[in-house]
């Protein structure tokens, strides 16, 4: 995204998006073509504002991703042990076909790179929960 583009969106948005949009659905409650389209240029370069905004979300759906490959490689010189060997390693966030993101000759791992809110994080827990349990369906054998 250039600067122009981002200087857009931050005019779009002001001082904060809520409170803009706020006004301009004011000023478009019953809104005539002519109205509508004033209200659209006081508003700033919506097109740009628009194409700045789907650039940004295009790399905003890839921060997840990023979060969890570069958090689990950061992690990986201080969790392998002496003689511990990497058999796989899943770096992309969500569903990529291995049972977990991690698994070594002695051991899985499954990361979760989040900030918990606090007891309302069910689903969170319950897939903390559903990773443990999966581990514990392995037999011991197979986890050493």
């Amino acid at each position: 995204m250039d600067i122009a583009a981002a200087a857009a969106l931050q005019k779009f948005s002001g001082t904060g998006l809520t409170g803009a949009l706020a006004r301009i659905e004011g000023e478009l409650k019953g809104a005539t073509q002519a109205a509508s389209l004033a209200a659209l240029s006081s508003s700033g370069d919506e097109k740009q504002a628009l194409a700045a905004a789907a650039s940004l979300k295009l790399v905003a759906g890839q921060v997840n991703t990023a979060i969890h490959a570069l958090g689990i490689m950061l992690c990986l010189p201080h969790i392998l042990e002496e003689g511990e060997i990497v058999e796989y390693v899943s770096l992309g966030a969500g569903n990529t076909g291995r049972p977990f993101d991690l698994e070594t000759n002695r051991r899985v791992a499954e990361f979760k790179f989040i900030h918990w809110q606090g007891t309302a994080e069910t689903i969170r827990q319950n897939s903390a929960f559903k990773d443990f349990f999966c581990w514990q369906t392995i037999p011991p054998s197979a986890r050493q």
